[in-house]
């Protein structure tokens, strides 16, 4: 999952993304940060609560190239994107296959919450197979085992559909939609 992201062309097209947020975007063109999440940090950054000042923090580690989780930066903002624009022809499916594993861990927790409880019912606490502590372990292995648990931090780092930038027309005609994004 992490090398299909990173192989997402979008940010090395630079022609796609030409007069993309303005005069303050383009005056730092060349920085380490593409335009695009310079944009997009600025209308994060204005929807978060003071609670959610930490996440901040996060993001910001993202976009300096730090690592998810098991997501290379450039993986998570992949994933980011898709999951930000999610109409677009280009997107659509990549999107259906980010949420089929966020599908995926949701019913393994679901199978794990079961277990644990059949496991309550028929034997207490009693010790399980292989000398485990039965219930107690089950339980700390809800929380423990989310195999897409990167994916599903990313969350974290949505904001409303009403307040996300606007593509270029250059970038909307390349993932597939030509009018305009709504």
């Amino acid at each position: 999952v992490n090398t299909w992201l990173e192989r997402m062309p979008f940010w090395a097209e630079t022609s796609h993304w030409q007069g993309f947020g303005g005069d303050a975007a383009n005056a730092v063109a060349d920085a380490p940060v593409h335009p695009f999440w310079q944009v997009y940090r600025a209308c994060y950054r204005d929807s978060l609560s003071g609670k959610e000042q930490a996440n901040l923090a996060i993001f910001d580690g993202l976009l300096e190239g730090k690592p998810l989780g098991r997501l290379s930066s450039k993986a998570a903002l992949s994933a980011l994107f898709i999951m930000l624009y999610p109409g677009y022809p280009v997107l659509q499916l990549p999107y259906r296959l980010l949420q089929a594993l966020l599908e995926i861990d949701e019913q393994l927790n679901t199978w794990r919450y079961r277990h644990m409880s059949m496991v309550q019912r028929i034997i207490g606490l009693r010790t399980g197979t292989g000398g485990s502590t039965g219930k107690d372990y089950l339980r700390s292995a809800l929380a423990s085992h989310a195999i897409f648990r990167d994916v599903a931090a990313l969350t974290s780092f949505l904001i409303e559909r009403r307040r996300l930038p606007s593509l270029t027309r250059s970038m909307e005609s390349r993932l597939g939609f030509t009018g305009h994004h709504g």
